[in-house]
């Protein structure tokens, strides 16, 4: 067996998946990665660079050297000799198979990110955070660094922890829904209106304006799933919650008069 092939396999072990699951995530055929690992055949380099990204893995060592499963995880796995075969097997985490360790950016960090944001020495490097698993192992957390996402401090604050699940490319983004948006410049966490050519960020802060960015510009988007709030925040009187409905009518209020005067 080559070594792509007996890495392909582990990987498999280790990760729980099928061989029709493997092939699902690459679409490939399913007897295409039964060849790989019985040495009938090699993966296209497409392939390759596709199975190196998805799992975090350098295409050097997945080539040239026979992984390990401490390489497929970036927490300490305990092992033990199986009596029958003398082959490592995986046990249980400490913390449970019902958690996860993700990635996580903290603000002062993301500008590095962003510069190496394709360095998975860089990405190891960056400090977890432990959260309940999601059915896509393939998430990361980016803190909150403005204030353009809440209402009245309902919302996303400065500071939060916002979860994403990675999209692939081509990017297909649906109005309205909140992602992470990395460009060459900035990380944005809004809601996205997507244009022909173009993406509209929008806040849920009225302080804050839309910014438009040509799609061109997104080299990694994240699809929010969840976010851990650092502000608790008290029960909110009635009298406090009719001000906000009457802020919130003065402002549509304004900009209704806004349009009748343009039209």
């Amino acid at each position: 067996m080559s070594i792509i092939g007996k890495n392909i396999r582990k990987i498999r072990t280790v990760k729980k998946l099928s061989q029709a699951a493997f092939a699902e995530i690459f679409n490939l055929a399913r007897p295409s990665v039964g060849a790989y690992e019985e040495e009938r055949a090699e993966p296209k380099l497409e392939t390759v660079i596709q199975i190196a990204n998805y799992f975090g893995i350098s295409i050097d060592s997945l080539l040239t050297k026979e992984l390990t499963i401490n390489d497929l995880y970036n927490f300490n796995v305990h092992l033990e000799e199986d009596v029958k075969g003398n082959e490592p097997i995986e046990k249980k985490a400490e913390f449970g198979e019902n958690f996860i360790k993700s990635v996580f950016v903290p603000g002062d960090k993301q500008l590095e990110y962003i510069v190496h944001i394709n360095n998975r020495d860089f990405i190891s490097s960056l400090p977890k955070v432990l959260l309940p698993k999601h059915h896509d192992k393939n998430v990361r957390a980016f803190e909150m660094t403005t204030d353009d996402m809440h209402d009245n401090f309902h919302g996303l604050n400065l500071g939060d922890l916002v979860f994403g699940k990675k999209m692939n490319a081509p990017y297909r983004f649906s109005k309205n829904d909140l992602n992470i948006i990395i460009t060459r410049d900035k990380i944005f966490i809004r809601r996205v209106k997507p244009g022909k050519d173009h993406l509209d960020l929008i806040p849920d802060n009225s302080n804050f304006n839309p910014i438009e960015i040509s799609k061109g510009e997104v080299i990694e988007a994240w699809e929010v799933i969840g976010y851990f709030s650092r502000k608790i925040e008290a029960p909110t009187l009635i009298s406090e919650r009719i001000m906000h409905l009457e802020n919130l009518f003065d402002q549509l209020n304004d900009r209704l008069l806004k349009i009748e005067k343009s039209s």
